[in-house]
C-alpha cells in the first residue's frame, strides 16, 4: 500500500514539474510574444457555463485554431488555459477573428469589445487587441463563436491566429497585420476608383454630345463596375461587412453585364432586338438566388457556377457580333472587339477559379491568386480592368474626335442653312392697294424648306407664292433659294400661274438631282380677280371654306406635268388664306393632329393667330401662314 502511495506521489510531482516547466516556458517569450494557436479544447453547441474557469473541458476535442480551415455553421466554443507566471500580471491578446462571430471570456468574465452580431454586420477576420490582467498570471480563455451561413459561404475561418505578448510588441504585430491586410487590396481599390473617375469622364462626354447614348451607357457600365469590384475588395480587406458584397456588389455584376450589352450595341449603332432583351432579363434571374445563398439554402459554389454560366456568353457573343459587323463594313465595331472581350472574360475566369478552389482543384488557383507587378499584388480581374480602360480610352477618343468633327460640320451647315432660310421669306411684305397682307413664319428647330414670296408684276398684277421643299437642312434651303431665284425671273414675264409652274417645274428638274417642291401660285389683280395653280400644295381657304383647286404633281418629279388654273373673285372683306402643311400636321402630346377641320374653323383669323394656335397645339414642322384680305374696291 505504501509503495502505491509513493508511486502516486512521484507521478503527481512529475506532472506538477512539467506544468511548472510549461509555465516557465511562457515567461521567456522570444521577441516579447508567442502564438497560442495550438491545444485549444473545442466543442459544438452553446452553454454559458462553458465560460466558467472551473469548467472541466477534458472531454472536449483538441484543435489548432489556425489550421481548422473554413468556419462551420452554428455555435462552437473554444477554451485554453494559459499560465504566464506572476512576473507578467498584465499581457495583451491579439486575435485575428471574424468580426461579429465571437465573444471573449477570460477567467469567467466577458471582455468588452467583440460580440456576436447580426449577419448583416459580420465581416472577415481582422486583428483586435485585448488587455488581460491577473495577479497569478493565469488566464483561462474561452471563445464563444457563431458562424452565419453567409460567413460560411465565403469560406472564411473563425480565427487566423491568436497571439499573446507584451503591449509594445503586440501593437507592432497588430500594425504589421493590419498593413498587410490593407496593402493587399490597395492596388485593386485604386484601379476601381479609376473606373469610377472614368465613368464621370464618360458622363461629361455625354453631356457635350447628347445624341451619343453610348457615352451614357459606358458611364453607367464603368460606374457600376467600379462600385461592384471596389465594394468586393473593401470587404476582402475587412473595411466593410460581408453583406455589402453579398447583397450589393455581387448582384451588380448582372447590371454591369446588361450595361455592357447596351453600350456595345449603341456604339455599333445597332438596335437592341428581342433576343438581346430576353438575354438581359435572363441575366437578372440569378440575382434572385442571392437571398437563398445568404440564408444558406443554396450552395455558394453552385451559385458561382450559375453566375459564370450566366455571364460567360457575353465574352463570346459580343466579340463575335462585333467581328461580324466589322466585316459588314462597320469599321468602328472592329475597334471595340478587344475591349468587349476583356472584362467579361476576366470575371468568368475568376469565378472558375473560385469554384475550382472550393472543389480542391489546385491547378486553377492561379485564376484567383494576385499577379505580382513589382511590389504590388494585382487581381486578374483588376488587370483586365486596366486593359479595358486603356483600350476603351483609345476607342472613345477616336469616337469623340470623329463626332466632334461631324458636329462642327453639321453646325456650320445648319448656320449656312438658316442664313439661306432667312432669304426664303421676305423681311417685309409689299403694299398692295386695296389689300391687307399678313404673314407668319415659325421655323421648326430643324431647318426646313418653307418659303413664300409676294412679287409685283409689270402689268399691275401681284404674284403670291407659298411653297415647301422636301427634306431638311442645307440641301432643302438651297433648293428653296434656287426655286425663288427662278420664280423671280419667270415672274417678270407676266406668265399665268399654270404656265409659270410648268416652266418652274422644268427648271427644277434640270437643276436638282432629287427631292421635290409643293407650291401654290396665286396671281391677283387690283380689282380682286384671282387665278391660281397648285403643284401638290395645300388648297387655300376663303370665307371659312377650303377652295377646290386642281392640283398637279409637285415640282421636280415629272417634266411633262401640267397645271390647271382656278379663277375666283375676292369681294371686299374676303380673306384668302394660304398655309403650309406644318399647320395641319401640328401634333399634341396625345399624338393627335390639328387636322383639316380645326384649320378650316380658324382659317378666317389673322395669320399670326393661326400660326400661334398651331404652335401651341404642338409644332412638328415649319409653320407658314399668309393671308390676303381685300379691304375695299380699287377704282
Amino acid at each position: 500500500m505504501r509503495r502505491r502511495l509513493l508511486l502516486v506521489f512521484l507521478l503527481f510531482s512529475l506532472v506538477c514539474e512539467v506544468a511548472m516547466a510549461q509555465s516557465a516556458e511562457l515567461t521567456h517569450w522570444r521577441s516579447g510574444l508567442t502564438e497560442i494557436n495550438e491545444g485549444w479544447a473545442a466543442h459544438e453547441g452553446d452553454d454559458m457555463a462553458w465560460a466558467s474557469p472551473g469548467f472541466d473541458d477534458s472531454g472536449w476535442q483538441t484543435v489548432d485554431l489556425e489550421d481548422m480551415g473554413g468556419a462551420r455553421p452554428g455555435w462552437h466554443w473554444f477554451r485554453k488555459l494559459v499560465t504566464v507566471g506572476p512576473d507578467l500580471p498584465e499581457v495583451q491578446l491579439l486575435l485575428e477573428g471574424g468580426v461579429g462571430t465571437y465573444e471573449l471570456y477570460v477567467n469567467g468574465q466577458r471582455i468588452k469589445g467583440p460580440g456576436i452580431r447580426s449577419s448583416l454586420a459580420v465581416n472577415r477576420p481582422v486583428e483586435q487587441v485585448f488587455t488581460l490582467g491577473s495577479d497569478s498570471g493565469t488566464f483561462e480563455i474561452a471563445l464563444r463563436t457563431h458562424a452565419t451561413p453567409s460567413y460560411v459561404a465565403y469560406g472564411f475561418p473563425l480565427f487566423l491566429s491568436v497571439t499573446m505578448g507584451t503591449p509594445t510588441v503586440i501593437e507592432y504585430e497588430r500594425q504589421a497585420l493590419e498593413s498587410e491586410r490593407l496593402y493587399a487590396v490597395a492596388p485593386s481599390v485604386a484601379i476601381n476608383l479609376l473606373l469610377v473617375l472614368a465613368a464621370l469622364a464618360a458622363l461629361a462626354l455625354f453631356a457635350s454630345q447628347r445624341t451619343q447614348r453610348d457615352y451614357l451607357f459606358l458611364a453607367i457600365f464603368l460606374f457600376l463596375s467600379g462600385v461592384s469590384n471596389g465594394l468586393w475588395h473593401l470587404q476582402q480587406a475587412g473595411v466593410g461587412p460581408i453583406s455589402v458584397n453579398f447583397l450589393i456588389a455581387d448582384p451588380l455584376v448582372y447590371l454591369v453585364s446588361i450595361m455592357q450589352i447596351e453600350f456595345t450595341l449603341s456604339f455599333a449603332r445597332r438596335r437592341v432586338g428581342i433576343g438581346w432583351r430576353v438575354y438581359e432579363v435572363l441575366l437578372l434571374l440569378p440575382a434572385l438566388l442571392v437571398p437563398a445563398v445568404w440564408l444558406g439554402h443554396f450552395s455558394q459554389d453552385t451559385y458561382n457556377v450559375v453566375e459564370a454560366a450566366a455571364t460567360a456568353p457575353l465574352a463570346f457573343l459580343l466579340p463575335a457580333f462585333l467581328t461580324y459587323w466589322y466585316r459588314r463594313g462597320n469599321r468602328e465595331a472592329g475597334l471595340l472587339i478587344l475591349p468587349s472581350l476583356v472584362p467579361t472574360a476576366m470575371g468568368v475566369l475568376y469565378n472558375l477559379g473560385l469554384v475550382s478552389s472550393h472543389l480542391g482543384w489546385k491547378s486553377l488557383d492561379v485564376l484567383t491568386s494576385p499577379i505580382q507587378i513589382g511590389v504590388f499584388p494585382v487581381q486578374i480581374s483588376d488587370a483586365g480592368s486596366v486593359v479595358f480602360l486603356v483600350a476603351i480610352g483609345f476607342v472613345m477618343f477616336f469616337r469623340f474626335t470623329r463626332v466632334s468633327r461631324e458636329q462642327a460640320h453639321a453646325a456650320a451647315e445648319l448656320g449656312a442653312a438658316r442664313e439661306i432660310q432667312q432669304r426664303l421669306v421676305p423681311e417685309s411684305l409689299p403694299e398692295l392697294p386695296g389689300f391687307h397682307l399678313e404673314a407668319a413664319y415659325l421655323p421648326a428647330e430643324e431647318v426646313g424648306g418653307d418659303f413664300y414670296q409676294v412679287i409685283a408684276q409689270p402689268d399691275g398684277f401681284a404674284l403670291i407664292v407659298v411653297g415647301d421643299v422636301s427634306g431638311k437642312g442645307l440641301k432643302a434651303a438651297m433648293t428653296g433659294a434656287l426655286a425663288i431665284g427662278a420664280l423671280r425671273t419667270l415672274a417678270a414675264e407676266n406668265l399665268c400661274p399654270g404656265v409659270l409652274l410648268s416652266r418652274l417645274n422644268r427648271q427644277m428638274l434640270t437643276a436638282q438631282e432629287s427631292g421635290f417642291i409643293t407650291c401654290l401660285c396665286v396671281r391677283l389683280s387690283a380689282q380682286g380677280a384671282v387665278r391660281m395653280a397648285n403643284a401638290g400644295h395645300l388648297s387655300p381657304y376663303r370665307r371659312g371654306e377650303e377652295i377646290e383647286v386642281d392640283s398637279g404633281l409637285p415640282l421636280g418629279l415629272a417634266a411633262d406635268a401640267e397645271y390647271g388654273e382656278t379663277a375666283l373673285e375676292l369681294a371686299p372683306g374676303d380673306t384668302l388664306t394660304l398655309l403650309s402643311d406644318g399647320v395641319v400636321e401640328a401634333m399634341n402630346a396625345e399624338h393627335q393632329l390639328l387636322g383639316f377641320e380645326r384649320v378650316r374653323a380658324m382659317s378666317g383669323q389673322s395669320a399670326h393667330n393661326i400660326a400661334a394656335a398651331a404652335q401651341a397645339f404642338g409644332q412638328e414642322d415649319d409653320i407658314t401662314v399668309l393671308t390676303v384680305r381685300r379691304v375695299a374696291a380699287f377704282a
